[in-house]
């Protein structure tokens, strides 16, 4: 009975060993993405396009999930990861929250973090890159928002009541008590920023063998408190580039390969304000602004007149990543796909993006009944199902190109997409995403010059093999 006990210890043993080896390997087949100029680059040199989503506003709110946990955890991480898989995403900006990790002062929380992880390594298993986003809005839910715990409040504003139904949330940054909540922060009064970078430090030492961890976010839409109203230009130079400059060095201390992704203050995200504000000193920096114009609150424009608003917007950002010789990720923006003009905003929002070469995540993707703040923005219904607009985000797009993009561009009435580049020499194929809802068959593909290429119906994906350094190239798809 004995040996017969040791030889099922044994078997289960090898069973996880192998399982544990298989995950391992799974997980760590993402190559590396670093920060080459004004380009994002993979390890064998291709150029990174990344279109996601926001992982997901459901999150905010215990238990700080972005689904509903039914009927277990395990079952709902893989319904939720795999939905986000099918719309062809590369990219998920994931939020983590401050208040849930370190809900007491200098002990972190490992039951929370570690369904983090499980989160991170369902995306990595399916090939999808993760930003880890440090979410905060209004502070904390004392506020109506969240994000930081309450011992980084004022003693007094600990006792509030906690709410998410406020139907005009935003201008509640001018509250009194958050303003001054953010004034604390920026001063580093009690030492609650010093807790913060150290925080994002250990998240570093978390992830520093993930390579679909790409990088962090510090702070989701910082906004200014009191003296940054006053003092606006020496905000960013005095206050939050000093704090993106402290969270990278904790960061770029456990691996310096990570991303720093540096967003502005909301009131700049239609795209309004100063373009040339010195670069923080900071190494592996993106610029990852917000872009909500109008239109995502259901302001309907000629889709023309529309598309002239967001390259007048999204360029004033790129400019700004261009002073800086950086990348930029813009890392929210979107449309309820519930609004009737969905369809038609993601179109034309997407064609500047395509025209641009944008990288970013739309915001954003819950399975949740659980409205925070009347948003109702989740591209799923509580049970999973895609919402009205959410099949239009499911476009094709350039993963990874062997070399320097130099056009893409979609049509959605005709199903046509074309890509064109110059050869740089990388060592993997040229990688693009065609979503089944336009190519329900094997795609029709001509290459100028020609070359080998391969469909893989699996993954969705058309792979074509590089040619000699300094190939211009040209390739059309059509269904």
């Amino acid at each position: 009975m004995l040996r017969a006990k040791s030889a099922v210890f044994l078997g289960i043993s090898l069973w996880l060993f192998t399982a544990l080896m298989a995950r391992t390997v799974e997980s760590s087949s993402l190559p590396r993405v670093s920060v080459q100029g004004r380009r994002l680059n993979d390890e064998v040199g291709r150029q990174v396009i990344l279109r996601g989503v926001n992982a997901g506003g459901r999150s905010k709110l215990p238990p700080f999930n972005p689904f509903e946990v039914s009927p277990d955890y395990e079952t709902a991480l893989n319904r939720y990861a795999d939905a986000i898989a099918d719309l062809g995403f590369n990219l998920v900006r994931l939020l983590v929250m401050y208040e849930a990790a370190e809900p007491v002062r200098g002990h972190y929380d490992e039951e929370y973090l570690a369904r983090y992880d499980r989160l991170v390594q369902a995306f990595s298993r399916r090939g999808i890159y993760v930003i880890v986003d440090a979410h905060q809005d209004l502070f904390s839910r004392r506020f109506y928002g969240d994000g930081f715990p309450d011992w980084a409040l004022r003693e007094k504003d600990r006792d509030r009541k906690q709410r998410a139904d406020s139907k005009m949330w935003m201008p509640r940054y001018f509250f009194g008590p958050v303003a001054k909540s953010f004034d604390r922060f920026w001063s580093d009064t009690e030492g609650v920023q010093e807790s913060y970078a150290e925080f994002f430090g250990m998240l570093a030492r978390r992830y520093a063998e993930e390579p679909a961890v790409i990088g962090f976010e510090p702070m989701n839409e910082p906004f200014v408190g009191y003296w940054g109203t006053l003092h606006y230009s020496k905000w960013y130079e005095e206050r939050l580039y000093p704090f993106y400059e402290k969270v990278a060095q904790a960061v770029h201390a456990a691996d310096p390969r990570f991303l720093i992704f540096a967003d502005i203050c909301p009131v700049e995200n239609p795209g309004l304000w100063n373009s040339q504000r010195p670069r923080p000193k900071i190494d592996n920096l993106v610029f990852s602004p917000h872009y909500y114009n109008l239109g995502t609150y259901g302001t309907p424009r000629p889709p023309e007149k529309e598309r002239a608003v967001m390259r007048q917007g999204l360029r004033k950002h790129q400019a700004q990543a261009q002073f800086w010789d950086t990348p930029m990720v813009v890392t929210e923006y979107g449309v309820s796909p519930l609004r009737r003009n969905a369809q038609a905003y993601i179109a034309s929002l997407y064609a500047v993006f395509d025209e641009m070469q944008l990288s970013g995540a739309f915001w954003e993707a819950s399975f949740s009944p659980i409205v925070i703040n009347h948003e109702d923005t989740s591209l799923f219904d509580p049970d999973g199902s895609v919402r009205p607009g959410t099949p239009y985000l499911d476009r094709p797009y350039p993963r990874a190109v062997a070399g320097a993009i130099q056009a893409f561009s979609f049509q959605p009435e005709s199903g046509r997409f074309e890509l064109s580049w110059k050869e740089g020499g990388a060592s993997g194929p040229t990688v693009i995403y065609l979503p089944r809802r336009v190519y329900p068959q094997e795609p029709q593909v001509q290459m100028e010059p020609g070359g080998k290429f391969r469909w893989d119906p699996g993954t969705r994906t058309l792979n074509l093999d590089p040619l000699e350094p300094g190939a211009d190239r040209r390739v059309v798809i059509t269904p």
